[in-house]
């Protein structure tokens, strides 16, 4: 058994949708796969248990048969913190070690989902750098590179791991920054020993949140349209012009959230007459009827929120910042680009394994 740890160089780089798409492709090679995440920080109630958001995924989505509290045997809890803080809180390196050798045992490739950093965890003693060395796993860097390459974040991976850095996985990287990255970071990084093993384009379905997710975060209420909360938002607009600007406004984007202020039906109307995915009511403004029928009409799901235009697109950028893996469409794309833009060649040749099966 092999395991390889899939690390970030920050929060939300998108380690879990990394794990998601190796586990996969290792899965269509032929190998047995598991999952195991030392502790999770999104707690969520599975019967009588508190589990971790993204163990409960990748069990479902790679059918393993292990206990979700031995997939991840510490979820993180405000509770947990007191009690780490007074001192309280011992035995959990075992727990770990011993969950660990539970979910491994008779698996070819062991996935291990890390923190934010290779130091989260430090506070409970189960840092990702502590994991690596107990369990002498390989890790997998994953940086967000959106904005820019975190070479700094990486370097010093780089020194804190020595060899037990496998690769750099260069993640929602825009598509005019790749022939930059190629040219100049990659040689850069290769100088310095530093494997990228593959750099995975910014998708904006990728980069999308739910109707429900928005609804969530923003404490809506579905005036129309809960019925359709799964479709997927690529865009946030604020309707805030006059409508013959709007309207044209509106026809460049597609599956695109309008935020708007109740009060202005012109606006609402222009954005239902576009491909929109919904409709954000600010203000508490209740629309009317003309409003609510046009948007069954046009099957565009209708949120009312309390807050003004300002403070719930304040909330918006938080939410996209924090953007979850969960929808099945999202993790089939996700999984088809990792298996085309990682070079799983070179992958398996520094871990010594061979294809068990032809692609």
């Amino acid at each position: 058994m092999v395991s390889r740890l899939v690390e970030s160089t920050a929060s939300y780089a998108g380690k879990s949708m990394i794990c998601l798409g190796l586990g996969l492709a290792f899965q269509r090679d032929g190998f047995t796969v598991s999952y195991f995440k030392p502790f999770g920080r999104l707690p969520v109630k599975m019967g009588k248990i508190t589990a971790d958001e993204d163990a409960v995924l990748i069990k479902d989505v790679f059918h393993l048969d292990q206990p979700l509290d031995q997939i991840c045997p510490v979820v993180v809890t405000q509770d947990l913190i007191i009690k780490a803080y007074d001192g309280k809180v011992k035995g959990l390196n075992e727990k770990v070690v011993s969950a660990f050798k539970s979910v491994s045992q008779g698996k070819d490739i062991t996935l291990i989902g890390g923190g934010g950093s290779l130091h989260e965890g430090s506070l409970l003693g189960i840092s990702s750098l502590r994991i690596a060395r107990d369990f002498k796993s390989q890790v997998i860097i994953v940086d967000n590179a959106e904005h820019q390459v975190n070479v700094d974040c990486i370097i010093r991976a780089r020194e804190g791991l020595q060899d037990n850095l496998l690769g750099v996985i260069l993640n929602r990287v825009p598509p005019h920054k790749i022939d930059f990255i190629k040219k100049r970071v990659i040689p850069f990084l290769q100088r310095r020993d530093i494997t990228v093993l593959g750099i995975i384009a910014l998708d904006p379905l990728l980069s999308s949140v739910s109707v429900r997710e928005l609804q969530q975060v923003l404490n809506g209420h579905f005036l129309f349209g809960e019925e359709y909360s799964a479709d997927l938002i690529e865009k946030f607009l604020v309707g805030s012009m006059n409508v013959d600007k709007a309207v044209e406004y509106f026809k460049k984007s597609k599956h695109k959230a309008v935020i708007v202020g109740g009060d202005r039906p012109d606006i609402i109307l222009a954005a239902l007459e576009t491909n929109t995915s919904c409709v954000v009511l600010t203000g508490g403004h209740h629309p009317n009827d003309i409003i609510i029928a046009k948007a069954e009409e046009m099957k565009v799901p209708v949120l009312l929120v309390k807050e003004d235009t300002y403070s719930t697109v304040q909330k918006v950028d938080q939410v996209l910042g924090r953007i979850r893996v969960k929808e099945e469409k999202k993790i089939k794309v996700g999984a088809r680009l990792i298996e085309k833009e990682i070079n799983f060649s070179l992958l398996y040749k520094k871990v010594g394994l061979r294809r068990k099966r032809k692609r």
